[in-house]
Order: C-alpha cells, then sequence, then structure tokens
C-alpha cells in the first residue's frame, strides 16, 4: 500500500483507479475527496490529529472509538514509521473503510490484526486483537472482566483455524462476512447508518 512511485502530494493514478473500482465513485467525486483531505494535510502528509480530524468531520465513525481507529490505522497506514501517513495511503484506507463495500472494510480490518502482514492473525497478535476487543466493548483489559472474555472465547471459536491459536486471513473474511454482529465488535468501521454525517 506505500507510495511506491508518486509525489507525496498528486493523486496517483493507482489510488484514483481502485477507489473508482471498489467503490463506484467517479473520477470527479473521488477528485473532490482528495482535494478535501489534501487542504486538511501538511504538504500531503497526514499526522494523527490530522487524521483524526478527518474522521470525525468526514465519517460516520463512532466518535468515541476514533482515536483508537487512528491509532490502529497508523500502523497499517505509516509503512516507512515516519510517524505521519502519505495522503495516497490516507485515501486508500478513509474511503475503502467509509464508502467502500463490506469485503473492503472486513479486509482492512483483517489488517489491523494482522501486524506481521502474514495473512494471518496468531500468537500476540490475537492477545492484542482480545485487548482491543476488550476496549471497544468498554472493558480494562486486566482479564477480570467475565463478561468481556466470554464474549472473545466465543468469538474464537468462530474461527475454524482458531483451535490452532491462528485465524487465517480466508476464515475471517469469511466468517465476518456472514456475522454482522461479529463485524460491529471487531471493525472500527462498521457503523450504523443513522449516524451518517454527510
Amino acid at each position: 500500500m506505500g507510495n511506491k512511485n508518486g509525489s507525496h502530494d498528486t493523486l496517483l493514478d493507482e489510488t484514483q483507479d481502485l477507489l473508482m473500482q471498489r467503490t463506484g465513485m467517479s473520477k470527479f467525486d473521488v477528485e473532490l475527496w482528495y482535494k478535501a483531505i489534501y487542504d486538511r494535510s501538511t504538504k500531503g502528509k497526514l499526522s494523527k490529529a490530522q487524521m483524526i480530524s478527518i474522521y470525525k468531520d468526514m465519517s460516520d465513525l463512532d466518535s468515541s472509538r476514533i482515536s483508537d481507529v487512528v491509532d490502529s490505522l497508523a500502523n497499517v497506514f505509516d509503512e516507512d514509521h515516519s510517524g505521519t501517513v502519505d495522503i495516497n495511503e490516507f485515501m486508500r484506507g478513509f474511503i475503502l473503510t467509509t464508502r467502500g463495500d463490506l469485503r473492503s472494510k472486513i479486509d482492512y480490518t483483517f489488517r489491523i490484526y494482522d501486524k506481521n502482514d502474514d495473512n494471518q492473525i496468531s500468537g500476540e497478535e490475537i492477545k492484542q486483537m482480545a485487548n482491543s476487543i476488550t476496549r471497544m466493548l468498554g472493558g480494562d483489559e486486566t482479564g477480570n472482566d467475565e463478561a468481556c472474555f466470554a464474549i472473545i472465547q466465543q468469538f474464537l471459536k468462530q474461527f475454524t483455524g482458531s483451535e490452532n491459536g491462528v485465524i487465517y486471513k480466508h476464515d475471517f473474511i469469511k466468517t465476518v462476512m456472514q456475522n454482522k454482529e461479529l463485524l460491529a465488535i471487531l471493525s472500527p468501521f462498521y457503523a450504523c447508518p443513522s449516524h451518517r454525517r454527510h
């Protein structure tokens, strides 16, 4: 997802083509979104504070989740660990997760939890995912919240590979596509349509 062949302050053809293909947006609409996001950036680079502001103003994401979501997203989008995210990287992630289809949202959710990008969630990644879910459910990560623990255990049983301590990408996508309750717990990008602000 890196910005491999262009400057930070131009809309890349690959970004435009991907967004048009995956969201059904017109070229004009993609360019409008780009301009709106670019105007909030620093020469085509976005800090966490800028990303939080964009999510607050331009998405239907629950405002209480935005800070945690942006922290997670920075791990996905900040591929060079510079502390900022390139506007093309952010555009692809932001629009696919706010305007994209269900599969796009689930795919990005998986990427948040798959820290080493090996197409599976295992070991420490499962613990980190459980902690994130606990936070989203209102728990405190101490492991003392029995209700949260029960939900997480039930959740892990949904995946065929989880008895081996591994959640494979294809299982994750298939299972979450079929279970809206799981999606609501797991995905920071799944919001009730009634909360839309634009």
